[in-house]
C-alpha cells in the first residue's frame, strides 16, 4: 500500500523530532556564535532542515573549519533536540547574548609582559603570495612540556608573530600578534562542545593593545581538533625546536 505524501511528510517530521529542553542546554555553544553576532540565525529555522544541515556537518559532506569539529561531537538524539529547540525560537530573539553566553566569548588572556623575554622563537614561515610573515614563539612551560612529548601545563603561551614583508622578502615591524594561554579554571565555565582544557586566545594591535570584540569561541572551536596535542597545532614543531 502506498502511503499518502502527507503521511510521508509527518513521518519524516517525527523522524527528526527532539526535545527542545535539552536542546537548550546544549545550545550555549552555539549561541556564543550564532546569537548577537555575523554567524547565520538559527531560530526559526525549520527542523528538518537544521538535522539535515547538523548531519552534514557531522559527516563532513558540509565543510566548515569551525563547525565540523563541533558537529562530530554531536550524537544523531543530540541533533534532533539541537534542531527542536533552534526551530521553536522566534525570529529576532537572537539579538542579545547572556551573561553566560558573553563570558564563553570574552578572552582571559593578557598579552605577556616583557615579550619576547622567556620565549623560544620555533618557527617561521613566508607568505610571499600575501607578502607576510609569521613567527611562533612557545613559553618556558610549554617548551619543556613538548621536549617530554607531556602534555602542555597551566602557565604555558604560545604566541603568534605577523609581519609584513616588503619586495625584497624583509620583514618590517610587527603588523599583529595571535596568542593562547593556559591557565587554572579558565575553562570551567566553558561548554564541552567547545571547552580545550583551560585555553583561553586572544588577538592584539600592533602597538600590543588587545583587539576589540574578539570572540574566542571562534578559536576554541578550531583548535577542539588538536586535543591529542594539548590543542597546540604546532606541538610536534615546538617539541624539535632548538
Amino acid at each position: 500500500m502506498k502511503l499518502s505524501l502527507a503521511l510521508l511528510l509527518v513521518l519524516a517530521t517525527r523522524a527528526h523530532a527532539g526535545d527542545s529542553t535539552a536542546g537548550k542546554a546544549k545550545s550555549i555553544a552555539c549561541q556564543a556564535c550564532h546569537v548577537a553576532g555575523n554567524a547565520p540565525h538559527l531560530v526559526g529555522q525549520r527542523e528538518p532542515y537544521l538535522v539535515e544541515q547538523l548531519t552534514a556537518f557531522k559527516a563532513g559532506d558540509r565543510k566548515n573549519d569551525f563547525m565540523n569539529p563541533i558537529a562530530k561531537q554531536l550524537s544523531e538524539t543530540d541533533i534532533a533536540n539541537l534542531a527542536a529547540y533552534w526551530s521553536a525560537q522566534a525570529t529576532g530573539s537572537d539579538a542579545t547574548a547572556s551573561a553566560a553566553v558573553t563570558a564563553i566569548k570574552q578572552p582571559r588572556m593578557t598579552f605577556p609582559k616583557d615579550f619576547p623575554k622567556g620565549f623560544t622563537a620555533y618557527r617561521s614561515e613566508t607568505d610571499a603570495a600575501h607578502h607576510t610573515m609569521t613567527k611562533s614563539y612557545a613559553n618556558g612551560p610549554a617548551l619543556t612540556a613538548a621536549k617530554a612529548g607531556k602534555p602542555m601545563p597551566d602557565g604555558s603561551a604560545v604566541i603568534v608573530v605577523s609581519y609584513a614583508v616588503d619586495a625584497s622578502g624583509a620583514a618590517g615591524k610587527p603588523t599583529s600578534y595571535s596568542g593562547m594561554e593556559a591557565r587554572a579554571g579558565w575553562g570551567k565555565d566553558i561548554p564541552e562542545l567547545l571547552q580545550n582544557g583551560d585555553w583561553s586566545y586572544n588577538l592584539w594591535t600592533a602597538d600590543r593593545a588587545a583587539k576589540p570584540d574578539v570572540n574566542q569561541a571562534v578559536c576554541l572551536a578550531c583548535h577542539k581538533p588538536a586535543a591529542a596535542s594539548s590543542y597546540v597545532f604546532t606541538y610536534d614543531q615546538i617539541k624539535t625546536a632548538k
